[in-house]
């Protein structure tokens, strides 16, 4: 498989307008957040979807699975950027724990699951069914934030803390990069669902984390086609 600069133009062309449109859906995430707050029980879940199906979707986080789907072209191309200078098992390692985190959060993610089964829940008048489907909300909602979710958490900031490590060796990337990125990645070792200490921790560091991404961002959008063979070169 040819690694090169010139070999991955197209993906690398791509991925920077993917980084792009995760910078944007993080305002837009934590807009929704302060603007409209989540709800408390699994009733109210079913109620939000019920009455407003996409504001439920949105505050399920089912941005955020789009935003993960970039997450893995992002850290593929910085595997193929970084790979000069880094030690290759590190970044393995890194490529590795950062994917799997992004599939796990796939599977954490029940907002589909909890728009259907509002819409069978608003559907039936069957106390018995709507007492089913209640407690399979409840189910849902533990499954969001449970095992895959925090897994995926961790993972993520490991990932995060090994390419910013391996980047802080790199000529391709600025320090500046990698320090927003070890910030971001050391915020994010609390698990958002620990609590309100896991809250806090999770919303200081979007802002190294939007830093990190906008400074990669640039980097790749200074490569020009005429100039990746020098890159793989230098």
């Amino acid at each position: 498989m040819d690694l090169s600069l010139r070999a991955n133009n197209k993906l690398i062309s791509i991925t920077k307008w993917m980084i792009l449109l995760m910078i944007l859906i993080i305002p837009i995430q934590v807009t929704i957040f302060l603007i409209s707050p989540m709800p408390e029980t699994p009733l109210l879940w079913l109620e939000l979807f019920g009455n407003n199906p996409l504001l439920g979707l949105l505050h399920m986080d089912f941005l955020y699975i789009i935003n993960n789907t970039f997450l893995i072209f992002f850290y593929v191309v910085l595997f193929i950027t970084l790979k000069k200078d880094g030690d290759i098992s590190w970044l393995n390692i890194a490529l590795i724990t950062g994917i799997i985190g992004a599939i796990l959060y796939y599977a954490s993610n029940r907002s589909i699951e909890m728009l259907y089964l509002a819409n069978r829940y608003f559907e039936t008048t069957d106390i018995t069914l709507k007492t089913s489907y209640l407690a399979t909300a409840e189910i849902y909602l533990d499954i969001w934030k449970g095992t895959a979710f925090n897994i995926y958490y961790v993972l993520s900031a490991i990932s995060l803390l090994a390419f910013s490590l391996i980047m802080l060796k790199s000529s391709f990337y600025s320090r500046k990069t990698a320090y927003f990125g070890l910030v971001s990645g050391i915020l994010m070792i609390i698990p958002s669902s620990v609590g309100m200490i896991g809250m806090i921790s999770a919303l200081l560091s979007l802002i190294p984390w939007i830093g990190f991404s906008f400074l990669v961002m640039l980097r790749l959008f200074k490569l020009k086609n005429e100039g990746l063979q020098n890159e793989d070169q230098s």
